[in-house]
C-alpha cells in the first residue's frame, strides 16, 4: 500500500523537477528512503556549491519535512560550515530576516528541525501537524517546490557560508 507521503510526493515530483530545471538546481529524490537532495551554486560566491537535504517522512499530514545543509545526507548535519550565513544587512522589503541562523538550523515552520521537539528554537510553534498554519509572520511554504523557492530567496541574500 502506498503511504500518503509517497502519493503526495509522486504528485509533487513533476513540479519540483520543473522548478529545479528552471532555476538551475540539481535535484534528486529517493522514493524508498523518502529523502532528497538539492544542490545549487551559491549566488554570491563563485564555485561554492550549497547542498540542502530533506527527509519527507510524515509529510505533509503529520509533520513538515526535516531540512538541513551540508554533510553526506545520511545523518542531519549540525556543522555550521554547511549552512549559509544569514545576511548581515538584509535589504529592505520582504522577506524580513533570514531562515539561515547561526545555531545552525533552517528556521521556518516548514522545517520540523526548527521545532523545539526536534531541538530547534521554536517552542512557540504548536504541534508539528499544524505546521501549515503556525509561524505567523514567518516564511510559508506548503510544497517541496515552495520550500526550494524559499531557500533560493534567502540564499540570494546570504554572502557566504558560516564558519
Amino acid at each position: 500500500m502506498v503511504s500518503i507521503t509517497e502519493a503526495v510526493l509522486a504528485d509533487e515530483l513533476p513540479a519540483i523537477t520543473a522548478w529545479a530545471e528552471r532555476h538551475g538546481w540539481e535535484f534528486n529524490y529517493d522514493s524508498i528512503t523518502l529523502r532528497g537532495r538539492a544542490v545549487v551554486e551559491h549566488p554570491r560566491v563563485a564555485d561554492l556549491r550549497v547542498v540542502f537535504w530533506f527527509d519527507a517522512s510524515g509529510y505533509p499530514n503529520r509533520q513538515p519535512p526535516a531540512w538541513w545543509c551540508g554533510g553526506d545526507g545520511a545523518t542531519i548535519c549540525t556543522e555550521r560550515a554547511g549552512y549559509p550565513r544569514p545576511s548581515p544587512t538584509p535589504p529592505p522589503g520582504p522577506p524580513h530576516g533570514s531562515i539561515f541562523h547561526t545555531n545552525p538550523v533552517i528556521c521556518a515552520p516548514w522545517n520540523r528541525l526548527a521545532y523545539s521537539i526536534h531541538g530547534g528554537p521554536h517552542a512557540d510553534w504548536p504541534a508539528l501537524a499544524a505546521w501549515r498554519t503556525c509561524g505567523v509572520g514567518y516564511t510559508q511554504a506548503h510544497t517541496i517546490a515552495d520550500m526550494l523557492s524559499a531557500l533560493e530567496i534567502h540564499l540570494a541574500r546570504s554572502d557566504g557560508m558560516q564558519t
